[in-house]
């Protein structure tokens, strides 16, 4: 088992794999690359959602929430994603992320948010993808 890093810059080997394919994700999101964000996820995977109580499972019901979010110039928009704080822990070819997730919206509309993140990552065919992902939003 790896030593859990206590910051990014800490992150080496796998975990330092797993942290960049988190970030990139991020980025498939913030540039609407839904294909970019999808190809790091299972196609089984599974997602708690801080804005969806009921389990999201695969890629078939993570569009169909998407599908549900508010769309159209009233819609609150993501301005920046700041992922920060991760401990990844690796065993093998199955891994844990934690970190958190600051989230910046356009115009100020709303204040930032900060989410706490469990990732739950297997390596497939040489790829890390994640199979399971936890978030919840923190008060204030």
């Amino acid at each position: 088992m790896e030593k859990p890093a206590t910051s990014a810059a800490d992150l080496t080997g796998d975990a330092a794999d797993i942290w960049a394919v988190q970030l990139d994700l991020y980025q498939g999101f913030l540039t609407g690359d839904r294909a970019r964000t999808d190809s790091h996820i299972h196609p089984d995977g599974t997602m708690w959602d801080s804005e969806y109580e009921p389990l999201i499972r695969g890629l078939d019901g993570l569009q169909v929430v998407r599908d549900l979010r508010p769309t159209g110039p009233d819609a609150v928009k993501v301005a920046d994603l700041d992922a920060h704080d991760p401990v990844i822990t690796v065993w093998g070819d199955t891994a844990v992320s934690r970190h958190l997730l600051t989230v910046v919206f356009e115009g100020g509309v709303q204040a930032p948010e900060r989410i706490r993140n469990t990732g739950v990552w297997r390596r497939i065919d040489g790829a890390w993808l994640n199979v399971h992902n936890h978030e919840d939003v923190l008060p204030g």
